[in-house]
């Protein structure tokens, strides 16, 4: 069945693109996604797919923000994120597909079924991932097109302005509100979910967690803010289980059908995954804390393809380096010579299956910010409570992983033991494990990052000069060259915020140096 539903997406762009050929005048200048065949339900599917199905939305993942916040580097692509060069393509992927394609279909389902009161579950699910898929455009660029964002049909706003991300933030929580007031159990149940099936708690759960998720965000801008709006979203119930878990499933298709895992087809293009390395940065850690976790994310093989990670014990490389950088065989401490090609830890198979789901929230992420908030002292609850629940749910999610082999229920009972949160260094500790809980969402561990300073960025090995930003980590995305050229005046607004220039050196707002 659930094959059967996403194939309808394949053909859902088919569709719209076909009822729209035509030489009638008549019908041209009819909307052409008002066909009485386009249910809401297939609409909302769509859109939650170009999240993370299909290629496009895999590069910017791996060539940027993966490398940006040092889990992994290695490959010749990566180069943009790890020694901070800019790659147009990459960069001006999330903005393409956002507005291009998921929001474009989420726009027009609101619009299609504003005031029929049988659809208002619909109309509930599409604003509360309206406001996921927008967050991520307007953390990764700041301010963006957003209220007037999609309505070149319905208003005829081609050029639409930049609203500042303080107003956009403002309406997140807004709409989050009305949203989660909208559902009605006694409507029309919701078909064709491919993120809840139809389960109106777990969405209520999702928009409370993402509200919990953006008002930490504002931690270091506006504190009074961060701590209402956490304990409104406490208060209404945020997720309790890994069955509220905001997860795709995918299926076992390559590029370009839109089921595969989009991260993992970028890793399985020209076998990327050999040449995607962990990074000091990461791989110290999970060595420090002596993380069960390190053999999930990461194997070294030899060429024969047998497991010699006990001889290598993870090797990793520093960020900024290509894996070719420090050419040398690796001499193991028994003696063996492993050479070049295959002395460094690679991502392990699980993480490049096409039918790896990609987790875009979840329980655990939710547990941590409980932590910090409770460390905070927003809220009465027990900060090492969430701390270690929070561990125990980002080992466990491990286990939706295809091939994953599962982290032990002794293993992790030992390591959350050893872990207790220390008041005195809490945020850290608890952004740190966030970090390692987050992978290979690198999304919102770029967010995560630049919000809480954690983890430290260990200094970029630039060899051969070619950092366009002195090795100095970029605090945004660039806006699409094609903004400057379409929407000439309301990029200038925009840019004239940001000192004048299209700089990714620039923070967003919440961003405060």
């Amino acid at each position: 069945m659930r094959r059967n539903k996403h194939t309808s997406l394949l053909f859902l762009g088919t569709a719209l693109f076909f009822s729209s050929c035509t030489k009638n005048f008549d019908t041209i200048n009819t909307d052409p996604t008002k066909g009485a065949s386009i249910a809401p339900g297939q609409q909302l599917a769509s859109a939650a797919y170009y999240l993370d199905g299909g290629r496009e939305m895999g590069y910017p993942n791996l060539y940027l923000m993966l490398p940006r916040v040092q889990y992994v580097n290695g490959s010749w692509g990566m180069r943009s994120g790890t020694k901070y060069i800019r790659n147009d393509f990459y960069n001006d992927r999330v903005w393409e597909t956002f507005y291009g394609k998921s929001g474009k279909q989420l726009v027009d389902m609101l619009e299609r079924i504003k005031g029929d009161t049988a659809l208002v579950n619909y109309a509930a699910a599409g604003r509360i991932l309206k406001v996921y898929i927008f967050s991520v455009l307007t953390d990764n660029y700041g301010d963006i097109p957003y209220t007037q964002a999609g309505q070149a049909y319905y208003e005829k706003v081609y050029t639409p302005a930049y609203d500042k991300q303080q107003d956009i933030y403002n309406d997140f929580f807004k709409e989050l509100d009305e949203a989660t007031a909208q559902f009605n159990a006694n409507s029309e149940a919701i078909d064709n979910d491919i993120v809840y099936n139809g389960d109106l708690g777990k969405w209520k759960h999702l928009a409370n967690s993402l509200r919990l998720r953006l008002a930490m965000r504002l931690t270091k801008r506006d504190a009074a803010t961060a701590e209402a709006q956490v304990k409104k979203a406490v208060a209404a119930g945020v997720m309790q289980t890994a069955e509220d878990n905001f997860r795709m499933v995918h299926e076992a298709y390559n590029f370009p059908d839109l089921r595969g895992n989009g991260l993992s087809q970028a890793l399985q293009e020209e076998q990327t995954y050999n040449y995607t390395i962990g990074c000091n940065t990461f791989v110290d850690y999970l060595k420090q804390e002596n993380d069960p976790r390190i053999a999930a994310f990461f194997v070294n093989r030899d060429a024969n393809g047998k497991d010699i990670t006990s001889k290598t014990n993870y090797l990793s490389i520093k960020p900024g380096l290509y894996w070719w950088d420090d050419w040398a065989d690796f001499i193991a401490a028994d003696g063996t010579d492993i050479p070049q090609g295959n002395k460094y830890t690679l991502i392990a198979p699980p993480f490049y299956q096409l039918q790896a789901p990609f987790l875009h929230m979840g329980i655990a992420e939710t547990e941590f910010l409980l932590a910090e908030a409770a460390s905070r002292g927003w809220i009465a609850e027990d900060a090492n409570a969430h701390y270690q629940a929070g561990i125990r749910d980002a080992m466990q999610q491990l286990d939706m992983y295809p091939g994953m082999v599962p982290v032990s229920g002794t293993e992790v009972d030992n390591f959350v033991q050893a872990h207790p949160l220390d008041a005195t260094k809490a945020i850290e500790q608890i952004n740190m494990q966030k970090w390692v809980a987050l992978f290979p969402n690198g999304y919102e561990a770029f967010a995560n990052q630049r919000r809480s300073g954690y983890p430290v960025l260990a200094a970029v090995d630039d060899v051969g000069g070619e950092s366009e930003t002195g090795s100095k980590p970029y605090l945004r995305l660039f806006y699409p060259s094609t903004e400057a050229f379409n929407n000439t005046q309301n990029y200038n607004d925009a840019i004239g915020r940001i000192g004048g220039k299209n700089d990714w050196m620039q923070p967003v707002w919440w961003d405060k140096q």
